[in-house]
């Protein structure tokens, strides 16, 4: 393999190299689930009117326009499930690690088949047509013009041009539905189409000129030294017979991998792209596909990945997060995108441009979230996603003005493991050195961490660092952490800018890097359990604060580097567990090991 050579840390960074890119993981400004009353809606305005931060009212939408809607379905046994998932999760449990199938899920837990299919005959009778139902019945995708839409919901659905100047449509009312289907319809998605969703702009250095086999970027060989997963490497485990699932909203260029895989002598499967929906748009400047699929070729080169490649819009992503678990292509999913946690409880918070474009149904949005995420832990799906990159302040990406102490969902969702940001210095030989929380006070940057307005404290969670001067009984993020500074970043190859050859190579951060560098992790720990004939890691939770707790496995080697430097720009990192980094950065060669301990029991 090539040898790349390490810079001088942030000197070499600002004296001139390439690009440094930051991904900020903490933005989904999408569309809404809409919920059936009491709900803000967009302001049905006078043409031509231009709204506090230059939103304009259009008019009304044509209504020969096709639209493509999302109905959430209320499931069955919720307390039933409940019990389920933590006899899964409990060693002592005659259940344990005992992963249901996707068709036993829909069976004991999906939506009542009849009632559903009273959904569908309403739907159908309206002339709407049904193009997608998610396999366990909870989701259903549905094809209508806005003429349909708002005779059946009983809205108003209007154009709007944002400060952007990008056109959407949105309902200006709340939706309504017959009373037979108000018990099973808990959501509906669909009913605008405004998109905010994009990673934060491209921070290039001019004038940088990269060397063959030198670059500041985190190669491959450079992370599997500092992280310890070369002895993994010695060993086999490579990926090989593991597929990592990406829920994407933009497009990649397999050149770019190609470009990547041959600079660092990686051979890997071909990576398959599912279109979800009508699928993703080309990246403005950057790819955060390519971002993940590269930082996991660097970890686990031989797994499979599969990107699901969808709109920005919450009714897209719904569908992506759903087909992913009911697919069950993939025994990991990896997640890069979020949204202020306070924006979808409390739209009055948000910009006002936002505010008045859409309506927000925050308890619709996590229903969703819940479902899917509940359900990829019954079937053993590991979920790895991203806090974000503006310190403790996840509305800060959106909305520069606010500065409140609130995180981002779906990082904080307790049936998924929230991966934090950190600033990694390795020793001179390249093994592990040091490395501090990531926050960059200049930048008003860093990883994302905080306690969530809507999820309660799980019981797992749990050791020293947890209850804290700042616990008020809500679920806490990260739960771990990986580099995510910009300025110890990764070597990354996108020619999504326009730039050509050598001129793409550029240094990435951002906790959009740290969480498929966890994804890779797991498919190593996966890989190494089957061979053991172990089931797949499924969800990491527990097992992790069992590990953080000192459960170690054979080695006694702890699994994580507690990390007790800097913060992220709210909270400090400190002994034990924290809000910057969680039980901190992966020390691969024992946490492999430990969790396969943890699985069996131990």
């Amino acid at each position: 393999m090539t040898r790349y050579t390490r810079g001088r840390g942030r000197r070499a960074t600002a004296a001139g190299l390439l690009m440094t890119v930051t991904l900020l993981a903490g933005l989904l400004l999408t569309g809404h689930a809409l919920p059936f009353s009491g709900a803000r809606t967009a302001t049905s305005a006078t043409r031509g009117t231009t709204g506090a931060r230059g939103m304009t009212a259009l008019g009304p939408a044509s209504p020969d326009r096709p639209l493509a809607i999302t109905l959430m379905l209320r499931g069955r046994s919720s307390a039933e499930l409940n019990r389920t998932l933590a006899g899964l999760s409990d060693p002592a449990s005659p259940s344990y690690r005992h992963f249901l199938s996707p068709a036993e899920y829909a069976r004991r837990f999906g939506p009542d088949p009849a009632r559903r299919q009273r959904v569908e005959a309403a739907l159908t009778a309206a002339g709407l047509r049904v193009t997608w139902r998610a396999p366990d019945g909870t989701l259903l995708r549905v094809q209508a013009t806005i003429q349909q839409a708002e005779a059946f919901f009983g809205v108003r659905i209007e154009d709007f041009r944002g400060a952007d100047g990008r056109r959407f449509y949105a309902a200006t009312t709340a939706p309504t539905l017959p009373p037979a289907l108000r018990e099973i319809v808990t959501g509906v998605l669909g009913l605008e189409s405004y998109s905010a969703a994009h990673p934060a702009a491209l921070r290039s250095l001019p004038g940088a000129t990269r060397q063959a086999g030198q670059t500041v970027g985190f190669a491959p060989d450079d992370l599997a030294r500092a992280y310890d997963f070369a002895p993994l490497r010695s060993a086999g485990l490579d990926g090989a017979g593991q597929t990592i699932a990406f829920a994407e909203i933009d497009t990649f260029r397999r050149a770019d991998i190609a470009t990547y895989d041959r600079e660092f002598n990686i051979s890997a499967p071909a990576i398959d792209v599912v279109d979800v929906g009508a699928g993703a748009a080309p990246p403005d400047q950057v790819s955060e596909t390519t971002l993940d699929i590269e930082v996991v070729h660097a970890v686990a080169p031989q797994a499979h990945l599969i990107a699901y490649e969808g709109g920005g819009d919450i009714a897209s992503l719904a569908q992506i997060f759903r087909q992913i678990v009911s697919d069950h292509r993939a025994q990991v999913m990896s997640v890069s995108l979020g949204l202020c946690e306070r924006f979808i409880l409390d739209p009055s918070q948000a910009p006002s441009d936002l505010r008045d474009a859409f309506t927000v149904s925050g308890q619709g949005f996590f229903s969703s979230l819940d479902d899917t995420f509940r359900q990829a832990a019954a079937v053993g799906m590991s979920v790895l996603v991203a806090t974000g990159d503006t310190g403790a302040y996840g509305c800060n990406q959106a909305d520069p003005s606010n500065h409140e102490v609130v995180p981002s969902a779906p990082a904080t969702s307790p049936f998924v493991t929230a991966v934090g940001g950190t600033a990694l210095f390795p020793a001179a030989d390249g093994a592990y050195g040091r490395e501090y929380g990531w926050e960059g006070p200049l930048e008003g940057a860093g990883g994302g961490g905080g306690l969530s307005l809507q999820y309660a404290l799980p019981s797992w969670q749990s050791g020293r660092g947890v209850a804290n001067q700042f616990s008020d009984g809500r679920r806490q993020v990260p739960d771990v952490a990986a580099d995510a500074d910009p300025l110890t970043g990764y070597a990354i190859y996108d020619s999504t800018s326009g730039c050509r050859g050598q001129q793409c190579w550029g240094v990435v951060g951002g906790t959009s890097a740290a969480a498929p560098l966890w994804a890779g992790l797991i498919a190593l720990a996966n890989q190494a359990g089957a061979k053991q004939g172990l089931r797949s890691a499924g969800f990491l939770n527990p097992a992790l604060y069992r590990l953080g707790n000192g459960a170690a496995g054979a080695s006694g080697a702890s699994p994580f580097h507690d990390i007790t430097g800097g913060g992220n720009l709210f909270y400090p990192a400190t002994p034990g567990w924290d809000y910057s980094t969680g039980w901190g950065s992966p020390d691969a060669n024992a946490l492999v090991p430990a969790l396969l301990a943890a699985e069996r029991g131990g």
